[in-house]
């Protein structure tokens, strides 16, 4: 059964937003105050597309659905909100509100399931985010703690594309992905190169065993 094609109003962003994922936004552009202002009061989402670098209002095919979880209305009109991420979509079509702002027509684009991957896969990335993380937090001078890491593989796939720090293009590109498993196995290869890249970095600023910072010669 064909899915079912809705409208959604639409803001590209120079942002790739994932399923599960919050995002604070700062809306000060006229045209986003009124769809911002809708969606609020309507109780409905909204469609974040990451917008193309030639062209600011084409979106890209591949979106994911927001809602506002809260809002701070400022005096001059600005707000201040917080969104979290719901569904993703695949855009048919948009035009051009009497607003300003786009209207997408959309589809529902889950994540496909019907592969389990192997839990050696699951696990790999789960190890790998874990190191990633560990060594971005002690090249921050942050510490990261998390009580349980999800289990599920579409949970897995998500938190780590979330988590990492790639290029949009490629967190496009992640989530632009139909199947869980293929998702998994792009992941597990951009932390295995993500990890190497950051021992590299860790192990050349790393302070000589008998701490002679100097030229030796």
């Amino acid at each position: 059964m064909e899915a079912k094609v809705r409208a959604l109003p639409l803001f590209p962003l120079n942002v790739v937003l994932f399923p599960g994922q919050t995002l604070p936004l700062h809306i000060f552009e006229p045209r986003y105050r009124i769809m911002i202002r809708r969606c609020i009061e309507n109780d409905e989402p909204f469609g974040v597309v990451l917008a193309r670098d030639e062209e600011p209002d084409e979106p890209h095919e591949i979106g994911t659905s927001a809602r506002v979880t809260d809002a701070k209305r400022l005096s001059d009109g600005r707000m201040n909100i917080l969104t979290l991420g719901e569904e993703r979509f695949r855009l048919r079509d948009f035009r051009v509100s009497e607003h300003g702002y786009l209207i997408g027509n959309v589809v529902p684009f889950p994540f496909i399931e019907d592969v389990t991957p192997a839990d050696a896969l699951v696990n790999t990335v789960s190890q790998r985010l874990a190191r990633y993380l560990k060594l971005l937090g002690e090249a921050n001078g942050l510490s990261f703690r998390f009580d349980q890491f999800p289990t599920r593989p579409v949970d897995v796939a998500v938190f780590t594309a979330i988590a990492m720090r790639l290029p949009l293009d490629q967190k496009q590109f992640l989530l632009s992905q139909e199947h869980v498993s293929d998702l998994l196995a792009i992941e597990s290869d951009l932390l295995r190169e993500e990890l190497k890249m950051m021992h590299i970095v860790a192990s050349a600023i790393r302070p000589p065993e008998d701490g002679l910072f100097f030229s030796r010669n």
